[in-house]
Parts: structure tokens; sequence; C-alpha cells
């Protein structure tokens, strides 16, 4: 060290004093140029450039570069001085599975040493590319001009699958890709479904999310490196809050890590959209980083705090939005507690929506909702029920002309008045729109669950549990008989409601009373579901069979679901099947039934241990310990409870996972479904919060209420 570094290091006093602020001031401002993260490499606040010749563009802002050539794709990418792109395919757009983007022109939109826009432009519309000063990664959006109808309308993101091994989405952290010489060698057994010759079976529909509840983050990782895809925000996307659809892949012909940006798809048996001219999808976010999961969810989580992006001005994405707010009240006095509201366009069916936007939420246990960041315009209020109190509604609610405008919306208290009958004779599984409460319905995707499913079976009402005796479709040829008492005769109709959470290929069902053929499923179209690993949902369905009630007989009595054929992976899955007689009531009634109880088994009961194990800014670590306090044991299982903060759950471990809005679900996989009077077993998953982070209130097991300690 010279003598001048050393005397102005000893410098006394005041000088001193200046000399250390200069340098922690220093290092805060290099603080501040971090997108927030931890375990990624600091990074200074270099301008962005671009170099733009003929139709091909450079950007880099000193943490990585990304070359574009002529046809929009992105060819190259250089992060931390590594190429991840490679051989890969790179960066592009497609629709219905082509290429053909083909772009006629190059526009520079912003050209800032903080921000540059570019967009590629063909007749499908603009394909923007963001980069700014000190973010690790690219934001894209598309301003749709002229996509007509499609069936599938996506952006790709292809890496070196030699350097990406590995998948995430929102829930699985770890999903092991094939090496490209395994798949070749493998046995094909559907489109991207492949037998490896270890006799394990690899398939991207495996991998597939439910996109409003899951998907804040997906992406590949390994060897150091990550990229992912952050979709603040999945309002343009299609099919509302039951929506699922692919993320992460490795591609079967070359091996390139595939991470997908699904922006509209017919997947699980969504139908094609007509994409209105002037429709702005995005932006997402493409992130790079070390390959840290935890550092990509703390950034998702950042990136959903500035949604609406600020730096984005633009007339089809308005920063202007709006909070709606309401009540939503059965006629019968309960509130529509956990029931799934839903802003999006009139037509009834939210499923096949997508021209416009969507947005959604969970209410809570007072039938409360919240809808943030909503776009100024007219909407359709849709709401039918995830369960809990209100699991016997079948019915949908829904209130027209909801015009959304300046900063805040109050729709007031809500009255909904579903079809209901005096007497509930009996329910199996509860109205969800989904199939997880049933046997195989609460583990994760995986082919070929179908072939677990027996052709026959017996369901005894007081004594069968849906998580132990009814599946979550039926797939074989066979008959599945309801069993069930009556200590009187009834008079007038009865109605028997068929909720499917989905329907797959061809299934022909004859329904039967007592041997009476009271009507058949109709032929619906094809959802794809059961075959492409969907086990808890396709596309709903609701029907009701009304007979004269004089079928049912004083005793034992029985309603058959004949399945008379069905195609190879095709079948009906189960929503929820309830009985009713007696008169029509329209809510208030003191006759009002309540639901059949649904729990694992009869008497059980259950003691709830939460703790949060670990804390940081916008993230946590919890752990729950479940403990069969009854006297019978439980086989399968699936824990629910309710955030009152907004926090989000990332990642989980020891169950399934999943979250509708504040309601969290945590079901058993197959090592810890059964659990002995007793007997404990311990969850636990990372999450996110923002201004606080209670526990839950209150904890269900089968929707029976769970002791705190």
């Amino acid at each position: 060290m010279s003598g001048k570094r050393l005397r102005a290091l000893l410098l006394p006093g005041a000088l001193s004093r200046l000399l250390i602020l200069f340098l922690v001031l220093g290092s805060l401002a290099l603080v501040r140029t971090l997108p927030g993260l931890r375990g990624e490499p600091a990074h200074a606040a270099s301008p962005v450039t671009l170099s733009v010749s003929g139709m091909s563009a450079t950007i880099g802002n000193g943490i990585f570069t990304v070359k574009f050539n002529s046809s929009g794709t992105g060819y190259s990418l250089v992060w931390q001085g590594k190429e991840l792109i490679g051989p890969a395919k790179g960066f592009y757009s497609s629709i219905n599975g082509g290429t053909g983007f083909s772009p006629t022109q190059l526009t520079v939109v912003t050209n800032t040493s903080s921000l540059v826009d570019i967009a590629y432009i063909s007749s499908w519309g603009e394909l923007h590319y963001v980069v700014r000063s000190g973010v690790s990664g690219l934001y894209s959006y598309f301003l749709a001009t002229g996509i007509g109808t499609v069936g599938e309308f996506r952006t790709l993101y292809r890496v070196d699958g030699s350097i990406f091994r590995t998948g995430y989405n929102g829930a699985e952290t770890a999903i092991a890709f094939p090496t490209l010489s395994q798949i070749q060698s493998a046995t094909v057994l559907q489109d991207s479904t492949y037998q490896l010759s270890d006799g394990t079976i690899y398939t991207k529909y495996d991998a597939a999310t439910y996109l409003m509840s899951q998907d804040l983050l997906h992406g590949v990782y390994g060897n150091g490196y990550g990229v992912w895809l952050i979709s603040p925000s999945h309002e343009y996307n299609n099919g509302g809050p039951l929506k699922q659809d692919l993320t992460v892949h490795v591609d079967s012909s070359n091996g390139d890590a595939v991470v997908l940006n699904m922006l509209i798809s017919a997947h699980f048996g969504t139908p094609e959209v007509t994409i209105p001219n002037g429709k702005l999808f995005g932006p997402w976010f493409v992130y790079f980083n070390n390959g840290s999961i935890s550092d990509a969810q703390a950034q998702a989580t950042l990136q959903q705090q500035q949604w609406p992006y600020s730096w984005l001005s633009n007339p089809a994405y308005p920063l202007n939005r709006a909070t709606v707010t309401g009540s939503l009240r059965l006629a019968d006095g309960r509130p529509a507690a956990g029931a799934q509201i839903t802003l999006a366009q009139p037509g009834g069916d939210v499923y096949a929506q997508g021209a416009g936007y969507i947005f959604t939420t969970v209410a809570d246990a007072s039938g409360n909702f919240t809808l943030r960041q909503v776009r100024p315009g007219s909407y359709s209020l849709y709401a039918w029920a995830n369960g809990g109190s209100i699991g016997d509604i079948t019915d949908q609610y829904e209130l027209d002309n909801v015009n959304v405008t300046g900063t805040s919306t109050s729709l007031g208290t809500l009255t909904w008045t579903p079809v209901r009958y005096s007497i509930l004779l009996w329910q199996i599984g509860t109205a969800d729109r989904k199939a997880a409460e049933f046997r195989l319905g609460n583990l994760p995707r995986q082919y070929g669950l179908w072939n677990q499913v027996p052709a026959n079976l017996t369901y005894t009402i007081g004594s069968s549990t849906p998580a132990n005796n009814w599946y979550y479709a039926q797939t074989a040829v066979g008959t599945w008989n309801v069993n069930f008492s009556v200590s009187q005769s009834y008079s007038g109709d009865a109605h028997l409601t068929v909720a499917l959470a989905g329907m797959t290929r061809t299934a022909a069902v004859t329904v039967r009373v007592n041997g009476t053929a009271i009507g058949s499923y109709p032929a619906y179209t094809n959802d794809a579901a059961i075959y492409r690993s969907a086990n808890q949902s396709g596309y709903y369905h609701l029907m009701t069979f009304t007979f004269p009630a004089s079928l049912l007989k004083i005793g034992t009595n029985t309603v058959a679901f004949a399945m008379t054929s069905v195609s190879s992976g095709g079948g009906a899955m189960y929503d929820t099947i309830k009985l009713e007689v007696g008169p029509q009531v329209t809510g208030g009634s003191t006759a009002s039934p309540t639901p059949t109880p649904t729990a694992a088994s009869s008497g059980s009961t259950c003691r709830v241990s939460y703790s949060v194990t670990s804390q940081w800014p916008g993230g946590f670590t919890a752990s729950i310990t479940l403990t069969n306090s009854g006297t019978t044991t439980i086989n399968g299982w699936t824990l629910t409870f309710v955030f009152s903060a907004g926090q989000t759950v990332t990642q989980g471990w020891n169950a399934t996972f999943s979250q509708q809005g504040s309601q969290v679900s945590a079901s058993s996989l197959s090592y810890n479904a059964t659990l002995a009077p007793g007997a404990s077993t311990t969850l636990g998953f990372n999450g996110t919060w923002t201004t606080t982070n209670p526990a839950p209130a209150s904890f269900t097991l089968n929707g029976q209420s769970c002791a705190l300690s």
C-alpha cells in the first residue's frame, strides 16, 4: 500500500468520518441496484446499450447480453460471461405449434440508459423485448393486432439442455429431465410421453399447473445457472381460475430445456379463442440467476409487488387500476365462505373465455372478497363453491353489468339464491369443481393413474368415505353403485345432481335408480385431462337428473353409474354427487339441509401445531405437525387453512400444496396418507408475505375442524 493511500486511511476527525460515510453510501447505492436477490452476485447498474443492424438487435446492461436475429428470435444470451442458449432454439413466439411469427419491421420504442424497449412487428402484432438497467432479466409483452382465432399462442425460452437439467414450477421443485439419448431410446406412449428404459415415465404434462393459483414462477436450472419465467398477473390468459397449462419440459428432438409461456391454449379442454385486436398480453419477466430457487422466488415476489409496471406507457396497459370489494351471502343466511369469485366477460362459462381480461380471488370465511389491480371496464361477476361450509351448492352465481371505474368499486352485500330442495338425502364429495378429495385425486400429476381405478365398486352412504372409497374418475367399463337407506317414502320428484370435474374422450354412462334408468351422460367434448396427467379437473359439467321420488323405497336403495364404453385413458372425472327430494326452497327456509360430512373416518378428530421456523423480508418457512387425535385411522387426508394477510405458498414438502386466493390445501402423499390414532406427520412450506405474517386462525382436516396446539 502506498504512503498516500495509508495516510488517507489514517486521517483523523471529520475527514475520516466523511471518508467512512462516503464508503457506506457507495455500498448502499450498489445494493439499491440489485434486483432484490439473495444468492446472486452483486451487479452495478450499468447503462443499457442497444445496437441495431437492419432487423437484428443486441441489448446489454452489464449483467447480460441478448441478441436477436431478423426473425425476432433471441439466439444468444450471455449471462455473467456464460452462453446460456448455445445450440438451443432460443427465444421466440409461436401460434398453433408453428414458429411463423415472420416480422417485417423492427421498431425501437425506447432507447435510454435506463431502459430499452424494442418491438418486432408482424401481421400477428408487436412482440416487445425490454431490458432495464441493473435488472438481471428480460421483460416482454405482446400487443395483438391480427392473430385471429387460435388454439395456442405462446412464447418460448429454449436454452442449452446440457446446462439446465432440472425444472421447477409452483407444484414441484425438482423436475428431473431425461437426457436426449434416454428419450430417443424410450418407448413412446403418446405425444410428449415416454417410458424410459428403466421403466419410469417422463411426460411434459406432469409439469402442468393451475395458472392463476400456482404459476407465479416456473423455470429451469442447473450447473449454477437458472432461467425463470415470472408472471405477476395472469389477467390476460384464457380459462380463468381453473385453467391448467404446461410450464417446463425437455425437447425430445434436440434436448433443449424449454420454459413455456402459454398465453392462450386449448389444453385441458379450453376451446379456441378469438383474440381481439388491441389486446395486450403481459408483461412477463424472464429472470436469469445462479440457479437458486429461493432467489427466484424472492424475485417473483418483488415483481408481483411492482405490478402493474410503472415503466410501461401504453394505452392498452392502464396503470390506474381499481380494487373491487363486496360480500356474498346465500339466501339461507350462510356466508359464501371460500367461494371462488371471478370478474370476466358476460356469458356464464368462464372456462371458455379468453378474449377479454379475467380477475379472480377467494372469499373469506365471512363471504367478503377483494379483487385487486382490476382494469377499468365492464364485467360480469361469477361465484361458485370451493367446498367447505357451502360445499353443497352446485349452482353458479352471476351478476352482470359490473362497471369498474376509478380506484375502488364497492358492490355491497350480494345475495346468492341457488336452486335447492328441502331434503338432502346424501352427498359424495364437495362442490369445488375438483376431484382432489377423492382417491388418487390428491396425488401429484402422473401418467397412468386411470389404470389404478377399479371397474366396479360399492359406496355405502354412512360408512364409505370419499378419500378411500370413491375415485377421482370412473375410467373402466363397469358399475359404481351407491347404496343408501331411507326410512320413509317420498312424493313428487327427486333430483340427482352430478357435477363432473372433467370428461375425457368418449365415456358412456347410464344412471339407474333401483334398476330403472333415469338418464345418461351427454357425449361431452374430450378435454384430454385424464390421459394428460390431470387428476383434479378438466372441463367442468353440471347435470341434474330429475325422476319420480316413488322410485325410492323404504330400506336399502341403489343408484348405479354404469359405464358401458370408454376409450383408453378416458373417463368421467367427478366433482360431487348429491341426491335431494322435497319441494324447492329459495333460501331462508328452516328446512335447509346440512351437507353430509365427508370426514376421512367416522368420529375422527385432529390436532395441528403451526410454527414459522424462519422468516426474512418478504419470505418465510413454516412447519405444520398434524396429529390424529381420534380413535380411528385416517386413510387419506386434505388439510385446509386460510391466510389472512395475503401470504402465498411457493414451495411445499411432505404434502401436495395448492392455493386459491387465501385458501391453502395440503393433501397427503402415498407415504403419509394413513395416520393411525395418535400418529403424527410433519409437513412444511416456503411462502411469501408483505406487511404482516400471522398464523392461520383455524385448520380443517377432510372437512372437520382441528384443535390447535
